[in-house]
This record gives C-alpha cells, structure tokens and sequence, in this order.
C-alpha cells in the first residue's frame, strides 16, 4: 500500500545538525558522550560486558510468555544505554522492537546486568559512551531465545569522509523535491499496517565527491521509550527509498568537493 506521507518538520532538525552546528559544539558534545559508532571508525575499543557471554545472561534471565509465537519478517529488537567511565549503565530505553511483550521484557533483564568494561578512544581516553545491544529473536525446540544481530557490513566507501563539511550534501531540487521523490517511492509495509507500526527512521549514508550514495543504515527511533509501533520493517522500508535517490550534489569543504556522511530523517505515519 503506497502512502503519500511527509516529513518534516523533523527534517529541518537534522538539516540544522548537520549544516549549522559548529565544529566546537560537536566536539564538546562527542566529549561528553561517544557514540559506539564514532568509536569504532575511530580505532577505539567499545564497552564490553564484564560477567562473560551478555546474551547468555539475558538468555538466562527473560521470562517470555509460553504461547508467543514469532510471525513477524522481522524479529529483532534493539536496547540503547549509556555506559559511563566507571562502567556503570544507565538511560535505557527501547531502539526498535517487533514484539512489545518479549521487547519489554529483554529491556527489564538488560536493566540488571552488572558493570561493563568503559568505552575508549584510540588514545586510550576513557569515554562516556552510548551503546546500541541489538539481538534478534529466535524459536529453538519450543522456547524463545535472543541471538545477537550480525555485525554491519564494512562501509563501501573507501576514503576520508566527514560528518560536518562548510557546504553539506543536497538533494537534487532542494528539500521540496526530496520531500516529493519520498512520498511518490514511499510503499507503506503491509506488515506495518497490520500491526498499525509508525515512527521515525533515522537513515545514515555517505555522499560521495561525485554525488553517488552508499553505505546506507536506517535505524528506528522509539517514541517515548516505548516500541509497540516501531520497527526495522519500517528501516527496511527507509533504506529502499533512500537506494533510489539519483546522486546527490556533493558537499563541499574549503572549495573541494568532498564525502560527507548524511542523516535523514524519514516518517512513517498512519492516517
């Protein structure tokens, strides 16, 4: 089922994010919190679990009701924390889910795990830092259990690529044709319909120097910290647009044209 639904007054957010931030700013805020992202293109080390195999413990832990079944074509589920320089977790909150009762219950026994191993920076700085735990749900001999979701695939795009460029990529036509290439290719999930799921997708890729658009990674953001409407159907969906976009004009950075790694926003809305 096609919907005709856009964007965004999110958009404009993240439009400001990625142009007008200022290179002080965003170095003050990755001081304060890394992302486990940043630190792995970085060459650093992420937050590891102390106690030994954390899907494990977590398979050891949940209780998930006997009768639930998984019909979903995806059964994943994705806890965000903070694991701060002592080790200490906190901020948790839901990612993505596919199922509220088994996703809910993950997010309570995630809740109790024991101190991790702190982020570091290359340097060897020990950093504050978020932390994506993303596992997917599987049925063995009658009984639910949570395996960890593969690891993304290496980037494509071999190269220097920034995060804040003086001229930042731009859709062809500006942001009235991007909003009208979305709602023309947009094809709401049936899936999605079904279990009435709607939220935010956060879609990554890079822009090339000569305008082609790789490495692309959606990832739904839950409202509120609640998923029961949220899920990486509705990623699946905001990558295959994002796949169809032409080529982009290229950011620039001191008069050169450069890659530079964009966020998009793209949502989902039920009528």
């Amino acid at each position: 089922m096609k919907k005709s639904i856009i964007l965004f007054s999110f958009l404009f957010i993240v439009t400001a994010l990625n142009a007008t931030e200022t290179n002080k700013n965003l170095k003050q805020k990755e001081e304060e919190l890394a992302k486990d992202v940043h630190i792995v293109r970085e060459g650093g080390t992420l937050p590891e679990y102390l106690a030994g195999d954390v899907w494990q413990y977590i398979n050891d832990n949940v209780r998930f009701p006997a009768e639930t079944t998984l019909n979903r074509s995806d059964n994943s589920v994705i806890v965000h924390f903070i694991v701060e320089k002592d080790g200490s977790l906190n901020n948790f909150s839901l990612y993505a889910g596919s199922y509220p009762v088994l996703d809910a219950e993950v997010l309570r026994v995630a809740k109790t795990m024991t101190k991790w191993s702190p982020g570091k920076r290359a340097n060897g700085e020990i950093v504050r830092t978020t932390y994506l735990l993303g596992g997917t749900y599987k049925s063995e001999n009658g009984k639910l259990k949570l395996y960890p979701l593969p690891p993304r695939q290496k980037e494509q795009y071999q190269g220097e690529v920034l995060t804040i460029a003086d001229k930042m990529p731009q859709f062809p036509g500006g942001i009235s044709a991007m909003q009208k290439f979305i709602s023309d290719n947009m094809q709401y999930p049936a899936e999605s319909i079904k279990y009435k799921e709607e939220g935010n997708v956060m879609v990554q890729f890079i822009v090339s120097p000569t305008g082609e658009i790789s490495d692309i990674f959606g990832v739904v953001r839950c409202r509120f910290n609640k998923c029961s409407s949220a899920s990486l159907v509705l990623a699946k969906e905001a990558e295959r647009i994002v796949g169809l976009m032409p080529n982009w004009i290229p950011g620039e950075n001191k008069g050169k044209k450069v890659a530079t790694r964009y966020v998009l926003p793209i949502s989902f809305k039920l009528p």
